[in-house]
């Protein structure tokens, strides 16, 4: 019985179209993410940092032990009715958003409105992506559920949150891993003897996850925080020094990402630079493809991404590296012609500590 094909997308793209190619940088941290307090100088220092790929995945449960973080310091040491949120990524939004929640006066001080940060640039797919968790698979699994289900609470309300099935070539490691850490959260991959698909004559797999878009997201989280009161102040941080200055709440949440590794002077974090090609919007694609690279359509746009540039630390397109995302996805549907990938066409393959080639190695 033959296997009916799913719409093949159109992939017209010119890259000299203003908002075809854009680039951001992944918060990657060597060994694990950074979720936990100090007190440095009087003030409580909540730490939320590192998530590589996977920030707008784990928000939602990061952002809740921060709250709790928060809430079990206020019952040992009560008085402090206000908190300052450093950035206003999906990590930082989250957290003001809990944190408002607790009864706090809620300050966020940004260098760049939600819009603009890194966060609003990430593909979208609900999956562990580029985030390391030694030694904290427990931790980890508790905000993979946490997250998953705040997510699935918002879809139709708003958030740009989508069910929707993702069709691999082979074994999606960033799906296996939620599968592992938390079975029956997600349900197991399927096999098939073909992908549905024109020019597609392989066998593959097919994940349900969750479609979230960064832009939609990030509107609402920001749309929500406004009506609630809390303050958005536009602030550039020197220094830990500078912060530790100038902001005057006393507890402080330090979600700002990448910058941690110059106001924080954590020598773990390393930037991964990620391109996306943006196609234009096809309502009828309805799933998420992936093969050495990945295609998340979207309501705003088709996202063909999967570039992967470890210490590459600059948010500047390459035109001719998203052009060859597009050709390669389209060379799978017989689209184009097929070509060899670059190295940097290739996410991470064995989810491994990455190596910073900026560093010498010792």
């Amino acid at each position: 019985m033959a296997t009916s094909n799913l719409p093949t997308p159109d992939f017209s793209f010119d890259p000299n179209q203003p908002g075809a190619c854009i680039a951001g940088v992944r918060p990657y941290r060597n060994g694990s993410y950074r979720l936990d307090a100090e007190t440095i100088s009087g003030k409580f220092i909540v730490h939320n940092y590192g998530h590589g790929g996977a920030g707008i995945t784990l928000s939602f449960g990061c952002a809740t032990k921060v709250r709790d973080i928060v809430r079990d310091h206020l019952a040992a040491s009560p008085g402090a009715t206000e908190v300052a949120v450093l950035g206003a990524g999906v990590m930082g939004l989250t957290a003001a958003t809990l944190l408002f929640d607790l009864g706090l006066k809620v300050t966020i001080y940004a260098d760049r409105p939600p819009l603009q940060t890194t966060s609003a640039k990430a593909g979208g797919q609900w999956a562990v992506s580029v985030v390391e968790f030694a030694g904290k698979e427990r931790e980890l699994a508790q905000i993979v559920k946490t997250a998953y289900r705040e997510f699935k609470n918002r879809i139709g309300q708003g958030f740009g949150v989508f069910e929707r099935p993702n069709y691999t070539a082979t074994p999606s490691h960033n799906l296996d891993i939620v599968i592992q850490l938390a079975p029956g959260l997600i349900p197991p991959r399927k096999s098939l003897k073909r992908l549905p698909f024109e020019h597609h004559t392989k066998s593959g797999f097919v994940y349900q996850t969750l479609l979230i878009e960064p832009p939609v997201l990030l509107a609402k989280l920001k749309a929500d925080l406004d009506l609630r009161g809390v303050a958005f102040v536009s602030k550039q941080f020197a220094s830990r020094s500078d912060i530790l200055a100038s902001v005057p709440q006393a507890i402080i949440v330090n979600c700002t990402g990448l910058g941690s590794m110059t106001l924080w002077s954590d020598t773990k974090m390393m930037p991964i630079k990620g391109q996306l090609a943006m196609l234009r919007p096809q309502p009828a694609l309805q799933y998420l493809y992936g093969q050495n690279g990945y295609m998340f359509p979207r309501s705003d746009h088709v996202v063909i991404g999967g570039t992967f540039e470890p210490g590459v630390n600059n948010e500047t397109a390459d035109k001719a590296v998203c052009q060859g995302l597009v050709d390669h996805i389209a060379s799978l549907f017989g689209k184009a012609a097929a070509k060899p990938l670059s190295d940097i066409h290739i996410h991470n393959p064995d989810h491994a500590p990455i190596v910073n080639p900026a560093i010498p190695s010792v």
